[in-house]
């Protein structure tokens, strides 16, 4: 009885295994059911299956990086979308590789295999000079690392560059016989046009924007002019100050704001009288540092000190006959605003709301931080403006003496806009309440009168002081059709014409090839 239990048990194992054995055999007889033919070329339902599942991801991380959307990559008519994108590409591209090769394009010849070699080698040095600088890999695990990163950081691999060239032979043979008419060019620069002077009816900053930024401009609006600037910066510790406690000062107005916002909340209903009990003394945040991180200059004079002490026998003399390199180094510029520490004190009321009372002290915290920085700002401001007074006023001095306004700002301004580009040559256009510039420019901008007119020097918290000139003004309508317009509407033309030709070929050579789906076997 227990010899036949025994031999029962292991025909069930044997049976368990071989069903295992027939179920792993399943799934690759499945995984190899044809599902796409084109032409002679087959797609198994495993090649569509992985195509399918790398797109799929590729959608759910674009969408998920650009646009904060989740996409359901399980739901039926998002596979089903993915399944025909896949398939549609996989057929094109297969057709190209056929065209290309049946009219000898898949033969590259010494020129073009050598653009796509030397392409390969400058993404391949690249990806060796940031990456494996330092390697000690032998030279064989070096080649197959740098290879795969190649493909990581940059998606291509030296079979997809070979790809990409013999498919751009085939189209430009393809669409090499495709030209663009006048008509067409004229036509397509009155909707360019028509686009712009709709855009700046809504948008009239859009125009400055595009033509300070060397955009091709279509339409010139009313209301626009040009103009010139040389600008003297704040020197740069100056400029860090002021940015940094313009950020100190904007805090403390957010922190202010979600303060009152929370005691209204609270339904504290007299918040200023509350306040009034609270009294806030700031002292400057000291960061402790050790002695070894002291500068050496201070070392040496404390050390000095130490000795003077010591000995009780040193003399202002003595001082007085310190060499410099025995002296401290003249004090570092400020370029931070200090942290503060507050010492609170106030008579609020026992019974109130412990929250209330933390909320008030920290509000009156928060208001005397902002009025010491501010304090500071304004501090900051005139001797950053004080600092670059002298400049400012010998540009003014010069330009009063006749000075040829072009040569002087070639030499003067801290502008990058007015040092080379179109801006440089033209000037900046600028219309009344322009946005993209500071309110200050733009305002003294359009203050001047006539044409030829220079302003003294305009203040500006973000970068010093602008002395501008009124260079011309700008004409109302359509731009000359010619030029850079021209070849920009001729390019954009030939463009879409050429795209247009080589999708109705390639679709012309697809509906002339065998091409089968199985989509219900792909689905089971």
């Amino acid at each position: 009885m227990h010899k036949r239990a025994l031999l029962a048990c292991l025909l069930v194992v044997a049976m368990l295994l071989s069903g295992c054995s027939l179920v792993k055999k399943d799934l690759e007889v499945d995984a190899a059911t044809p599902i796409l033919t084109v032409g002679e070329k087959v797609f198994t339902k495993g090649e569509i299956q992985s195509a399918v599942n790398s797109y799929l991801a590729q959608m759910q991380s674009y969408y998920s990086q650009y646009y904060g959307q989740n996409i359901d990559v399980t739901n039926a008519e998002i596979i089903a979308d993915a399944q025909k994108n896949v398939i549609d590409q996989l057929t094109e591209q297969t057709v190209v590789e056929a065209k290309a090769k049946e009219l000898g394009f898949d033969q590259l010849s010494e020129e073009d295999q050598k653009e796509v070699d030397d392409l390969w080698q400058s993404y391949y040095d690249m990806i060796k000079s940031y990456l494996y600088s330092d390697s000690e890999l032998s030279e064989e695990e070096l080649d197959k690392a740098i290879t795969a990163d190649v493909t990581n950081y940059f998606g291509m691999t030296k079979e997809s560059l070979q790809a990409s060239k013999v498919q751009e032979l085939l189209r430009a043979d393809t669409v090499k016989d495709v030209t663009v008419s006048e008509d067409e060019i004229k036509a397509e620069f009155d909707k360019h046009v028509e686009e712009a002077k709709t855009n700046y009816e809504t948008s009239l900053s859009a125009y400055g924007s595009s033509f300070n930024n060397g955009s091709v401009v279509y339409y010139r609006p009313a209301g626009y002019r040009l103009v010139k600037q040389i600008l003297t910066k704040f020197n740069d510790n100056d400029k860090a100050l002021m940015d940094d406690l313009s950020s100190k000062i904007s805090s403390q107005n957010t922190t202010i704001s979600s303060l009152q916002k929370t005691l209204t909340d609270d339904g504290v209903e007299d918040v200023d009288a509350l306040l009034a009990q609270v009294t806030v003394v700031l002292t400057e945040a000291v960061e402790e540092k050790a002695e070894s991180d002291l500068p050496a200059e201070t070392a040496a004079v404390e050390e000095t000190a130490e000795t003077v002490e010591e000995t009780e026998e040193a003399t202002a003399t003595d001082l007085a006959e310190a060499t410099p390199s025995d002296l401290p180094a003249e004090e570092p510029a400020v370029t931070t605003a200090p942290e503060y520490t507050c010492e609170t004190t106030d008579t609020l009321a026992a019974d109130l709301d412990d929250a209330v009372k933390a909320n008030v002290r920290a509000l009156k915290e928060a208001q005397e931080k902002l009025a010491a920085y501010t304090a500071m700002q304004t501090e900051a401001k005139a001797k950053a403006y004080a600092n670059i007074d002298a400049r400012a006023d010998e540009i003014l001095a010069e330009i009063a003496g006749g000075a040829d306004w072009d040569t002087l700002m070639a030499e003067k301004t801290e502008d990058p806009g007015m040092q080379s580009g179109s801006t440089a040559e033209t000037g900046y256009a600028v219309c009344e309440n322009m946005s993209g510039f500071d309110s200050a420019f733009v305002n003294a901008a359009m203050a001047l009168e006539k044409v030829g007119d220079t302003s003294d020097k305009i203040a500006s918290d973000l970068y010093g002081y602008y002395i501008i000139k009124y260079v011309g003004d700008v004409e109302e309508g359509p731009v000359a059709l010619e030029g850079t317009v021209y070849d920009t509407i001729k390019n954009e033309v030939q463009s879409t014409k050429e795209d247009e030709a080589y999708s109705a070929a390639v679709a012309e050579w697809v509906a002339a090839t065998k091409v089968t789906t199985d989509l219900k076997s792909l689905n089971d």
